[in-house]
């Protein structure tokens, strides 16, 4: 995989890569354990019954809206 992270530009592992389901561009896994790489949040999907990642990019988009 020779894919960066969109966020902190660091290459992507393929076991620790997700997808930002605003953009859709690829982010390190926000593990709770990993300090340091914030490159994103966990959301819950609650009417899927799903988990799904937002890229710090789009979370900071979304909390200047309100």
């Amino acid at each position: 995989m020779n894919e960066v992270c969109h966020v902190c530009g660091k290459p992507l592992d393929e076991l620790y890569a997700v997808t930002c389901m605003s953009c859709g561009r690829k982010i390190h896994f926000p593990a709770v354990e990993s300090a340091g790489d914030d490159c994103g949040s966990i959301v819950t999907e609650l009417y899927a019954c799903a988990l799904a990642f937002v890229c710090k990019c789009c979370s900071e988009q979304q909390q200047n809206k309100f």
